[in-house]
């Protein structure tokens, strides 16, 4: 759905692995076995994602900071766990200054209640130079985000409901935006820019792509999301097989893509739902290097066009 971004050479991608020893162990019958090794491979192997992330309004000081981004680890067994444990292995090693957490952590109350305190530690382990920050998806709010939410804390995240923090870095100023889930009718965009001025950079951490309906009039300076796994089965140049769940556009299902004015990174993921199942859409840590995005390249570069403000304002 979409490719990487509309950025002519915006990323390069890495691979590293994250089976866990029990799965390694439990081998099929040798007539299924090498499609059992592709199955493993696309759910397992985490990609490493490069990309020049533009912002608007980014202080000239900023340019070339790095951030990483995981999302929707859905830790509903062992190897949920061990997956993530291992991205968060491989995000230290970015030595990354800023680390984003875009939601959907667990797909139920259940597994939430197994897998909290494993969670919790996995994520203690982060080590960024400035800090982490999370916001809650959709499958968060169904299970239980209070409980969540302190986990988040515990282990060192800053939790943003619908609210924003004021940083400073390499002596400069950003803010990071965090709105909660629009799925689940908690994304509140103007009361999360509240404390936000006209001339502020912002990063904006969105669960679900689609609340860029009604948050760019707030003018964000990038977008973070999640929510759509990637598309889950992709196909080369055509992207994914399954109808979009998205009513801002399928191309936003994945990758950097412009929207009016700004742009929307959207990560793949780290988890499976229902479906353990990925085609061409391996688990995806982002890492970022932040660069300004310039009045002339908005200008140039093709964007979808915004709806209108009444068709927005009626659909919100």
């Amino acid at each position: 759905m979409g490719t990487a971004g509309p950025i002519a050479g915006v990323g390069t991608s890495e691979a590293t692995h994250a089976l866990p020893a029990r799965a390694r162990q439990r081998k099929p019958p040798i007539p299924l076995r090498q499609l059992h090794r592709m199955w493993r491979r696309t759910l397992d192997e985490i990609e490493i994602v490069r990309v020049a992330l533009p912002v608007r309004r980014l202080p000239a000081g900023l340019g070339g900071v790095v951030a990483c981004q995981i999302s929707d680890f859905h830790v509903d067994r062992d190897e949920d766990l061990h997956r993530l444990e291992q991205a968060v292995r491989t995000i230290n090693r970015q030595r990354p200054d800023l680390v984003f957490l875009t939601g959907d952590y667990f797909s139920g109350p259940d597994t939430m209640r197994r897998y909290l305190g494993g969670f919790r530690r996995a994520l203690s382990d982060l080590n960024p130079t400035t800090g982490v920050f999370a916001i809650a998806g959709n499958h968060d709010h169904w299970s239980s985000f209070g409980l969540i939410s302190e986990a988040l804390s515990r282990a060192g995240a800053r939790v943003l409901a619908n609210e924003s923090v004021r940083l400073s870095l390499r002596g400069e100023g950003i803010v990071v935006v965090g709105i909660d889930d629009l799925w689940s009718r908690r994304a509140e965009p103007a009361k999360a820019f509240r404390a936000v001025e006209p001339q502020d950079c912002t990063i904006v951490l969105a669960h679900n792509p689609d609340t860029a309906l009604y948050a760019s009039h707030l003018d964000p300076g990038v977008m973070l999301s999640g929510h759509t796994h990637g598309g889950v089965v992709r196909i080369p140049f055509y992207g994914s097989l399954i109808k979009s769940m998205l009513r801002i556009g399928k191309q936003f299902c994945a990758g950097l893509n412009r929207y009016g004015d700004f742009y929307i990174y959207t990560n793949r993921g780290l988890g499976t739902f229902w479906l353990r199942i990925r085609i061409n859409c391996r688990p995806e840590i982002s890492r970022f290097h932040l660069v300004t995005l310039t009045e002339e390249a908005i200008a140039q570069a093709p964007a979808r066009r915004r709806r209108g403000r009444r068709q927005r304002q009626h659909r919100a």
